[in-house]
């Protein structure tokens, strides 16, 4: 071995050592109790490794699914008990419900999981509530009745709506045939949120999101929810002309919720967020993560990110440095939060890797196990950054 390469190698071995005794100290301070928080942001990776399917006892499987299923019927009667009929009056179609998204006890329920048998409800009602506090936004019914009415006009971006139609979630049951079923529909959906923002038109992500409101509700509920997440929730930013608004929420993650030590390690093998993180916010993790962890994701994005007014948007100086934005990531501090919990959970590989392998790490599906884990790093995530803010 030459004395160059020797000495690489003891450079090499002194960062190991010292980034494991800081990990050994961290550790330690990490059972205060002031450090909760920190403590779950630090097991993050532990939401990646293998779940109930790997467990070789299936007597003992078995058990483990029946207490899920129990739990899962607790839970479904906590939310009965919290939802509240609502008599439908202009369109008359029975009841629906509605949940009060002020509830303590609903948010926090949320951030656990909304029962898949209460998830369009609660969506439903999460959107329903935002559009009554905002004076400008649309009435189901007028939204409703421009969906119809676009479905005979003609969009520019017919084309490339129909060539992408058949290639979103083509295994799913409900998309598998051709201009039929779910493939009819989510045409008619994306031909109509074309024409509806003009200036935005047809952008491929936007396929994910429809075909996901589909899995929950009819083409005019669907319609009716995509319209009021771009306009509620932020979509509306993120997908802006030119994606300036995207850029912008990107330089918020790297600059503001990624923990210093990954971002000056991707820093070093210049990964931008953009080479990763466009996928994520434009599809909201629909073609990152498995289905059950993207239903999660959504359901506190759906509740918690309403967008309010615009914040004022920090606009990058250069490539290497940027301003900082002017107050929160407005709308969009869940999708900040979730992918800083996927990024810890990717941190000791990305700490470990050359650009390849980081690139390979960041961009492929990340195969979540838990998602109860996912969604307690989030929360602490989210938690930290709001507490930055007060403080």
């Amino acid at each position: 071995m030459s004395a160059r390469s020797l000495n690489t190698y003891h450079s090499g071995l002194s960062a190991t050592s010292l980034r494991s005794s800081r990990s050994v100290i961290r550790q330690a301070s990490n059972m205060l109790p002031q450090n909760r928080d920190r403590r779950v942001v630090d097991g993050a990776s532990e939401m990646l490794t293998p779940g109930l399917h790997d467990i070789a006892d299936e007597v003992r499987a078995e058990k483990i699914s029946e207490a899920l299923k129990r739990k899962e019927w607790e839970r479904s009667e906590k939310w009965r008990k919290m939802a509240k009929n609502v008599r439908k009056g202009a369109r008359g179609e029975g009841t629906e419900f509605e949940f009060d998204v002020k509830n303590p006890k609903l948010i926090e329920r949320t951030w656990k999981g909304i029962p898949d048998r209460w998830r369009a409800a609660a969506w439903w009602s999460f959107l329903a509530s935002s559009a009554q506090n905002d004076t400008e936004s649309p009435s189901e019914e007028d939204i409703i009745k421009a969906f119809h009415e676009l479905q005979d006009r003609s969009s520019p971006d017919d084309v490339q709506i129909d060539l992408d139609v058949p290639r979103t979630v083509s295994l799913h049951i409900m998309f598998r045939r051709r201009y039929e079923g779910g493939q009819r529909l989510l045409f008619r959906v994306l031909h109509a949120l074309s024409i509806y923002f003009p200036e935005t038109g047809y952008v491929q992500g936007m396929a994910s999101l429809g075909a996901t409101l589909l899995c929950y509700f009819d083409e005019e509920k669907s319609f009716v929810m995509l319209v009021r997440m771009w306009q509620l929730r932020g979509l509306e930013r993120l997908y802006r002309h030119g994606f300036e608004g995207l850029m912008t929420a990107l330089n918020e993650f790297e600059t503001i919720w990624l923990h210093k030590d990954v971002a000056k390690k991707l820093t070093e093998l210049g990964i931008e967020a953009t080479a990763y993180g466009t996928r994520w916010y434009l599809t909201l993790f629909n073609l990152s993560l498995p289905f059950p962890a993207q239903l999660r994701v959504w359901d506190v994005f759906l509740l918690l990110g309403d967008s309010g007014s615009n914040p004022v948007e920090a606009k990058p100086q250069n490539k290497k440095s940027a301003a900082t934005p002017i107050g929160p990531p407005t709308g969009l501090g869940i999708l900040h939060a979730t992918s800083a919990a996927i990024v810890q959970a990717l941190r000791e590989v990305l700490l470990d890797s050359d650009f390849e392998n980081a690139m390979k790490s960041l961009t492929s599906f990340v195969s979540i196990q838990d998602e109860d884990l996912l969604m307690k790093v989030s929360k602490a995530e989210w938690k930290s950054h709001k507490g930055k803010r007060r403080a």
